[in-house]
């Protein structure tokens, strides 16, 4: 399981491999991925990380692929900071 990057309250950073706003709704939970420093990321409660990211995308004609990633420690910090250090 790769490092993950989790907040005060227990939620992981998890990003969406586009830079597109989008909402993400699991058990009756909505998260906003918002875009910041061109990376789109949200805090997802941990009983929700697996089925987010089980979450597939539609590529080249019939292929799926993976949408959803764990952010690492780079991401989250830029995300944070909107592009700054």
């Amino acid at each position: 399981m790769p490092n993950q990057q989790v907040n005060e309250q227990g939620q992981v950073a998890i990003k969406f491999y586009q830079t597109l706003p989008r909402v993400v709704r699991v058990g009756g939970v909505d998260y906003a991925f918002v875009v910041r420093a061109n990376i789109c990321l949200a805090w997802i409660n941990s009983e929700h990380v697996g089925i987010i990211l089980a979450m597939k995308h539609k590529c080249c004609g019939d292929s799926y692929n993976q949408a959803y990633f764990y952010a690492n420690e780079s991401d989250v910090r830029r995300w944070t900071n909107n592009g700054g250090r």
